[in-house]
């Protein structure tokens, strides 16, 4: 952890990512121990039959691959839990799969925006550097993103920071 952190930001809070976690545990399991061994014995009968049939049977069993890798890939994240801090001397982001954070001097950081939610709270604040390296900070919840917000624009001025998209002015 960086010293003198103002905020830190997980990708999902505990609740959050035990909810997902067993989401993706059930329908990883579904996917690869219960419907792709079906469709695989489906296939050996269907192989004979015709081309087009075993061609399809061969785009489902992709498919279902492809959602089964992603919804590891997010498994992996939730449980790796990357963190985001905001310092005194500027941002880092904790990677999933890289070693190496992405971190944001003060200095470098170009253009700061954010995305509201219906409820007139901030969803997320997407910070670019002067490089074009992206950090995005999601709200989870259990972070204040509007004070984060305003320390953003005491920080680097109101030509970096713009307003943000949904909100009415005044009310972060």
């Amino acid at each position: 952890m960086p010293s003198h952190v103002l905020y830190q930001i997980p990708l999902a809070t505990l609740p959050y990512r035990l909810v997902m976690v067993s989401t993706c545990l059930f329908v990883i399991v579904a996917i690869w121990f219960w419907w792709l061994p079906r469709l695989i014995r489906h296939m050996r009968h269907v192989v004979g039959k015709s081309g087009a049939q075993g061609a399809a049977g061969l785009a489902v069993a992709m498919i279902s691959i492809a959602i089964g890798l992603g919804l590891l890939f997010l498994l992996i994240a939730l449980i790796k839990n990357p963190q985001a801090y905001v310092t005194d001397t500027g941002v880092t982001k904790e990677n999933v799969f890289y070693r190496e954070p992405v971190s944001f001097t003060w200095g470098e950081i170009v253009r700061v925006s954010c995305r509201s939610e219906e409820i007139g709270t901030i969803a997320s604040i997407i910070l670019v550097a002067n490089d074009g390296r992206r950090i995005e900070l999601g709200n989870t919840g259990g972070v204040d993103f509007a004070s984060m917000y305003v320390l953003f624009e005491n920080q680097l001025g109101p030509t970096i920071v713009r307003d943000c998209d949904g909100l009415p002015k005044g009310s972060r």
